[in-house]
């Protein structure tokens, strides 16, 4: 016998053929119950494992799930997975695919639909759909299921998992309303992406239900390479903010590195976190947590997302592709917006 046991070894211990040692293992084919379990009993008794491959052309499946990343801004992929938040999408992935049996692959840039089939996966999520997103005519014209962690702005890919961004950012300003700020300002990007127009959209909307005005300053982001220089544009917006004349005494980032390039711009001004002016991020992460003062920020359940995702994903019977699941989100309250002062 072999140091690896095969499935023919397991067949002639079993006393039983090939085939019928693989149909009583993968539960197929017409095998009784007894001779089914003699077979499990001795494949564990020797120690078989099935070939990956062998399994994979059985089933007609690779087991394998791709993850496929945006293409923010001119960040390279490494870059990308050191924020917090694409970082700890991938291990939600990688942990909800495990739920399934599954592997997580992170994709590469793609560029035509050979590229993604290439990879030989059973399903890809795609993460942060934007207008005139650059994977579009690859993953369009590609056969391979697919759900997308964000609203497809094309209507022809689908379905979708969102999280609740409206409540969230509602929830948020109402907190910032109650710490005394009269006057709340963004700072958005200029990258097109739904997420941040639906948070725009809600954003105008409780501004004008509370008949405050708006202050919207847009950074520059996407010609940037690295996170550094997404902060820096973040900064610069923040910073001529806060320089008018009737500055916001509150400020909230649309982006995970946002948070710290406001705070960076206050302590220019010789403004007081949270004193002189309260600070916020939509997306809560590692950065929030740990600056001085941490940052009070939306958690949008990474998590519960990227769960919603694999288990589209891996629902034979799911084919609706205007299917949207919505995830709900928290408020992550944190010093950096505990109040201003009288």
């Amino acid at each position: 016998m072999s140091a690896r046991p095969t499935l023919a070894d397991v067949a002639r211990a079993a006393g039983v053929s090939p085939t019928t040692a693989s149909h009583a293992l993968s539960g197929k084919g017409r095998v009784d119950e007894r001779t089914r379990a003699e077979v499990r009993r001795v494949a564990d008794d020797l120690g078989y494992v099935p070939s990956r491959a062998a399994r994979s052309l059985a089933l007609g499946r690779s087991d394998t799930i791709g993850l496929l990343l945006p293409q923010l801004a001119q960040m390279p992929l490494d870059e990308l997975l050191s924020t917090d938040w694409y970082g700890r999408a991938a291990a939600a992935a990688s942990h909800a695919a495990l739920r399934h049996q599954r592997a997580l692959a992170v994709l590469p840039p793609i560029r035509t639909p050979a590229d993604l089939s290439a990879f030989a996966l059973d399903g890809v999520i795609v993460l942060d759909p934007i207008v005139d997103d650059p994977r579009w005519p690859a993953l369009v014209h590609s056969s391979m299921p697919m759900v997308l962690l964000g609203i497809d702005p094309s209507g022809q890919l689908g379905p979708s998992v969102v999280a609740d961004l409206a409540h969230g950012i509602r929830a948020l300003l109402d907190h910032l309303h109650e710490r005394g700020a009269r006057k709340i300002g963004v700072v958005a990007t200029d990258i097109a992406w739904a997420a941040g127009d639906e948070t725009l959209v809600a954003y105008r909307d409780w501004c004008r239900t509370r008949d405050v005005p708006e202050a919207v300053a847009v950074a520059h982001i996407s010609s940037c390479r690295s996170r550094a220089e997404a902060a820096g544009a973040g900064q610069s917006a923040a910073l001529g903010m806060l320089s008018s004349t009737d500055r916001p005494d509150a400020v909230i980032g649309l982006l995970e590195d946002f948070g710290r390039g406001i705070l960076g711009a206050a302590r220019e001004l010789g403004l007081s976190v949270p004193g002189d002016l309260l600070v916020a991020q939509d997306i809560d992460g590692v950065v929030a947590q740990v600056n001085d003062p941490p940052i009070t920020a939306i958690d949008l359940n990474i998590s519960g997302q990227l769960d919603a995702a694999v288990d589209l994903l891996v629902d034979d019977k799911q084919t609706d592709r205007a299917l949207v699941r919505t995830v709900p989100v928290s408020l992550a309250v944190r010093a950096s917006s505990e109040g201003l002062h009288p």
